[in-house]
């Protein structure tokens, strides 16, 4: 994550290519403040409001979004909780971080602002643990929430058995970070499979870049073979501001780059507007 990643809000402004249906969601990005408190151990980060992404939902004719609260702000989700009350009921969601034994009645207060999951970060974030997965993914059941996870392929692998008898959802981060050869062969690809096919879990076609920095597009192959493989268990996000790029991309190109993974118009739709409305709850 970077101390100033040198937000576009203004560069790149013409719109995607691609035709974007009435009611499609942007399933993941952030929001930043840096004048609110970092947890210890995190990276600050630049301001990045949601006024800024409401610019740019505009520019890609997006009409809802789903904030993920991200690192820097560890469990402390009051910047988030505020843009979600902000950004209102018909508009947003949001996905939380918490730990596992964190106190039901907070929780439902969460649930009834919009938030409908929680993320367990194993990547760039110290706060859970691998061991926290099985006992988040108990709490999420207890709410009707579903739990994200941004781990390695490795870890997913690793985690494969406390994934698949997940009391809950699972939402898999930016591809599941599967290689970008041979995924089929890789042990993660199962797990995801069995997930995805069985109807409890989904994968976010997000963050190309971070497969491939230098080529966000190298990551067609796989988000082929997804689609392919479970076209209704694919949403679809930006990751904006994209704190873990190292170049700052066009949002247009990137989301240009779904018509690429999906040509077929119906299952492109299904990924945008009625499957993340089925995980999120919105209405379609």
């Amino acid at each position: 994550m970077h101390d100033n990643p040198g937000i576009p809000f203004t560069a790149g402004l013409a719109p995607p290519r691609m035709a974007v249906p009435p009611g499609a969601v942007d399933c993941h990005h952030h929001v930043y403040d840096a004048a609110a408190p970092v947890a210890p151990g995190a990276r600050p980060h630049a301001s990045a409001h949601l006024a800024d992404h409401a610019r740019l939902l505009a520019r890609l004719g997006v009409d809802r979004h789903v904030l993920v609260q991200p690192s820097t702000y560890g469990f402390d989700n009051t910047l988030h909780l505020a843009a979600l009350r902000d950004a209102g009921p018909d508009r947003a969601r949001m996905v939380a971080v918490v730990p596992p034994d964190a106190p039901l009645a907070e929780l439902r207060a969460m649930a009834e602002a919009g938030v409908v999951g929680a993320r367990a970060n194993l990547i760039s974030s110290a706060l859970l643990r691998p061991a926290d997965v099985a006992p988040l993914a108990r709490r999420m059941a207890e709410l009707g929430w579903h739990l994200q996870i941004f781990a390695s392929a490795g870890l997913i692998a690793e985690l494969a058995e406390v994934l698949r008898a997940a009391p809950c959802p699972v939402v898999f981060d930016h591809f599941a970070q599967l290689p970008l050869a041979g995924w089929a062969a890789h042990p993660a690809w199962a797990v995801v499979m069995d997930l995805v096919q069985a109807g409890r879990g989904w994968v976010k076609l997000s963050s190309p870049y971070s497969l491939d920095q230098g080529n966000p597009g190298a990551a067609g192959d796989l988000a082929r073979a997804l689609v392919a493989a479970a076209p209704e268990r694919m949403v679809w996000g930006t990751n904006w501001p994209h704190p873990n790029a190292t170049t700052i991309p066009d949002d247009a190109a990137l989301l240009d780059l779904l018509a690429e993974w999906a040509p077929d118009e119906k299952v492109r739709r299904g990924i945008l507007v009625d499957n993340a409305a089925a995980l999120y709850r919105f209405t379609r």
